[in-house]
């Protein structure tokens, strides 16, 4: 399974820090490039950039923070908001160099235009699982849709990744949608990434157990800021004397 920790920024800075264990607390960095730093020195592979104020001017206001963080680790970087035109999909494949987006799945000619011209590997698709359903859009015809419906559309059309949220009421404290990525995979040919949910080390397991090579990765937030993993304590413990001597990253 692979963990994906998720970087919240707005305004040029991280809306969440790490919870430092006793004599720690609140010294670790907002800055992304320090906190995309820190991930990294706990070995993530990969990270997640949702930008939270991307969306009101697109992604060209974020270039130079977004290329900083491009620079800064040696992962591949996914990025979500402020994709509004294929202008900034380009920018952010091409100029910024990115590894992937995330497109809404209600946008489906944009992602078939973005399907044509880069490909399924660096478009990933979000689906929201609110109630059961989710809206789908073509053009300015409004339809509604099942999620699993929505799914098996994006499957035929070609995408290879779809990136699972739960904003169900329940969802945060019911842990994964477990039955819905069950199905999902066995009914489509793709790729799950589920965003959230994952409350601690019981749920990651409970992961692991349904379809490990469909269902194969993670975007973390809460939990991981929150240091819900027993692996977490030994990073703390590890960086409390380069806080103290305020060297860290």
């Amino acid at each position: 399974m692979l963990i994906i920790p998720a970087l919240h920024i707005s305004g040029g800075i991280c809306t969440r820090t790490a919870e430092g264990e006793r004599g720690t607390e609140g010294r670790y960095p907002l800055d992304p490039v320090q906190v995309a730093r820190m991930w990294r020195g706990e070995n993530a592979k990969a990270l997640h950039v949702l930008g939270l104020d991307f969306d009101e001017e697109g992604i060209s206001s974020s270039v130079e923070l977004l290329q900083a963080l491009v620079h800064a680790v040696d992962i591949p970087i996914q990025v979500e908001g402020g994709l509004n035109t294929a202008e900034d999909v380009r920018l952010a494949l091409e100029d910024i160099g990115l590894y992937r987006v995330l497109v809404e799945a209600k946008r489906l000619a944009f992602i078939e235009e973005l399907l044509a011209k880069y490909g399924p590997r660096k478009i990933a698709v979000s689906v929201e699982l609110i109630t059961e359903d989710i809206s789908a859009e073509e053009g300015n015809n409004a339809s509604c849709a099942s999620c699993m419906e929505t799914a098996e559309a994006l499957s035929r059309m070609g995408v290879q990744r779809v990136v699972v949220t739960d904003r169900r009421a329940h969802g945060q404290s019911a842990g994964p949608p477990a039955e819905f990525l069950l199905s999902l995979v066995e009914r489509t040919n793709l790729s799950v990434t589920l965003s959230g949910s994952v409350r601690n080390i019981h749920d990651l397991r409970l992961l692991e157990t349904l379809h490990p090579r469909k269902i194969d990765s993670i975007i973390l937030d809460e939990a991981l800021y929150s240091n819900a993993f027993p692996c977490q304590k030994i990073w703390r413990k590890a960086e409390q004397q380069l806080i103290a001597q305020q060297r860290l990253l």
